[in-house]
């Protein structure tokens, strides 16, 4: 939410989906607001690959592609074991400065 408002204050209007279960998943809002967005950055705490986001991204662009200006863009954590120490799992995890790049990145496309 943080990102949005930021963006906000530079013109970029975002909307912010928190999927609060993956089981059920609500599909039909998931690609609702694809289609409304036009445009898609899915952020998630987990490993970016084999991670969750990988098939969010999937079903948009299989069931909503024709909506879309910009490919999907997934935004995960690093591609290594999850760290036990707090300061390595903060450098881990996506940072709000590398949310707000994606986003940037996504809306320059």
């Amino acid at each position: 939410m943080r990102v949005a408002e930021t963006l906000a204050r530079d013109g970029i209007e975002a909307s912010v989906l928190d999927l609060r279960t993956l089981a059920p998943l609500d599909k039909e809002t998931l690609l609702t607001v694809a289609r409304h967005c036009n445009r898609v950055l899915i952020v998630h705490e987990d490993s970016r690959t084999g991670g969750i986001g990988e098939s969010l991204a999937a079903i948009i662009q299989e069931e909503a592609f024709e909506s879309l200006d910009a490919p999907v863009r997934v935004l995960g954590a690093l591609d290594t074991p999850v760290p036990y120490s707090p300061p390595l799992e903060e450098y881990f995890l996506p940072s709000q400065t590398d949310v707000e790049r994606a986003a940037r990145l996504l809306v320059a496309y």
